[in-house]
């Protein structure tokens, strides 16, 4: 019965595993290229790869350029089809090179150990259909995992130490992978060519597991520190309405004794136009600050009345027609962090409008069959990126930006509301859906 003896894994192999692996992540990650692109891709990447490394199999001399050729062409077939930056693209491909790897190995593995060990045919048919039972095992097992932890860490973008350390780990990975192709059977040879291929697929399953284990660590990290930022811009603006709230209690009681005043002053200068009119004036610009405990929610009241004088300073013309008293549910510290963080990005959206007879804000709160509506308008500069009803961050590091957005999103959802976004028109529009009925249901669930 004809044996294998040599240590020396196939290209195809290598060449199938490589694309296999590059395709598992591509089907992934949200496309870059319609399905017909990506087919020409992989044909055109097959036709490539493949004579390349079938032909240079063992040859020991240019290894190392061939190895930096083959993870070229992965890392250029990920940004070809996959919508990433370049260092999570980097880092994307690494994990696919590390599954090519395992792929490679282990079906080799598996075909040494049955034809030496089992006596399996060695032609070239049954060598085709082991190699589509293992990859055809091995190929939706790893797209499963894939899809899973993406789903966890879907906005997950790596940072520079981050991916230099993800690269000495591959560096390391493949090195103790490898190390038997550079010494070759001057020392491994014979009886010891299954000992190869065991510890090459071991250690390349436990290099793939190292390499997961340390992506989930990133993306546990990750999540964290968004977390983080996000209770800290709730926890801002909910100090910034409890200053607010001091201070327009202040001016509040200074409000009225201050038109109390005027009115007496008014009697005594009945007579003199100038004066009138200077205490008509007065009486204006301080009158903003009677919208205090006119919605119906303390909080809403607050935060209206600070948004108004900025607005007031700065040109920007607020209104709001608000029934605050079915917000009376929502915990004090998420509605100043939600109506906080919508009309601050409505201020800022309208701040850049040179026009200032187009820096328009409308606020409109209701209740309607058991819901309550938010819906905030605002004009705009230049059209944001919406895409599925969410605001695409125009900021160059959009791992640190759009927290607002983020923070709304999640106060929204904590009450199992949701919220779309929408710009048409010249007008951004945030709409806001909450069910009332939230607060019975989780203040039973909590008892």
């Amino acid at each position: 019965m004809e044996t294998i003896s040599s240590i020396n894994t196939p290209g195809i192999y290598y060449a199938i595993g490589y694309i296999l692996a590059s395709f598992v992540v591509v089907l992934t990650y949200p496309k870059r290229r319609s399905p017909w692109y990506t087919l020409l891709w992989y044909v055109v990447y097959f036709v490539i790869l493949a004579p390349v490394i079938t032909s240079s199999t063992g040859v020991i001399r240019i290894f190392i350029p061939l190895v930096l050729f083959y993870f070229g062409l992965m890392y250029a077939t990920v940004m070809f089809n996959i919508k990433t930056d370049l260092r999570t693209g980097f880092f994307i491909t690494m994990r696919a090179f590390l599954i090519g790897e395992f792929f490679a190995s282990f079906e080799w593995l598996v075909y040494y150990m049955s034809v030496n060990i089992f006596h399996y045919p060695r032609d070239p048919f049954a060598n085709v259909l082991m190699l589509l039972l293992v990859y055809g095992l091995m190929f939706p097992a790893f797209l499963a995992l894939e899809q899973h932890l993406h789903k966890n860490n879907k906005h997950f973008k790596i940072n520079s130490p981050e991916l230099v350390i993800s690269i000495f780990i591959l560096i390391a990975i493949y090195i103790l992978s490898n190390i038997s192709y550079l010494v070759g059977n001057q020392i491994f040879g014979g009886t010891y060519a299954m000992v190869i291929f065991v510890v090459r697929t071991i250690t390349d399953l436990s290099g793939l597991a190292i390499f997961y284990a340390y992506y989930l660590q990133l993306g546990e990290i990750h999540v964290r520190l968004e977390r983080d930022r996000l209770l800290d811009d709730l926890e801002m603006q909910y100090t910034n309405y409890e200053v607010l709230e001091k201070s327009m209690e202040v001016v509040n009681i200074k409000y009225h004794d201050l038109k109390h005043q005027i009115a007496l002053l008014k009697e005594g200068l009945s007579n003199k136009d100038e004066a009138m009119d200077y205490l008509n004036k007065m009486e204006d610009e301080i009158r903003i600050y009677e919208a205090q405990n006119k919605t119906g929610n303390k909080v809403l009241d607050t935060i209206l009345t600070a948004k108004s004088v900025y607005c007031q300073n700065h040109w920007i013309d607020l209104t709001c027609v608000a029934e605050g008293e079915a917000l009376n549910f929502i915990d004090p510290m998420d509605l100043s962090a939600l109506f906080g963080n919508l009309l601050d990005n409505a201020i800022e959206s309208v701040e850049k409008i040179e026009s200032k007879e187009k820096r328009l804000i409308h606020l409109a709160v209701s209740h309607q069959k058991g819901f309550v509506k938010i819906r905030l308008e605002n004009r705009y500069e230049k059209e944001p990126t919406i895409k599925n009803g969410k605001v695409v961050t125009s900021k160059s590091d959009k791992r640190y930006h759009g927290y607002g957005l983020k923070s709304i999103e999640k106060t929204v959802k904590k009450y199992g509301g949701s919220v779309t976004f929408s710009a048409k028109d010249g007008w951004f529009e945030s709409r806001i859906l909450i069910p009332q009925q939230y607060k019975k249901e989780n203040d039973t669930s909590a008892l």
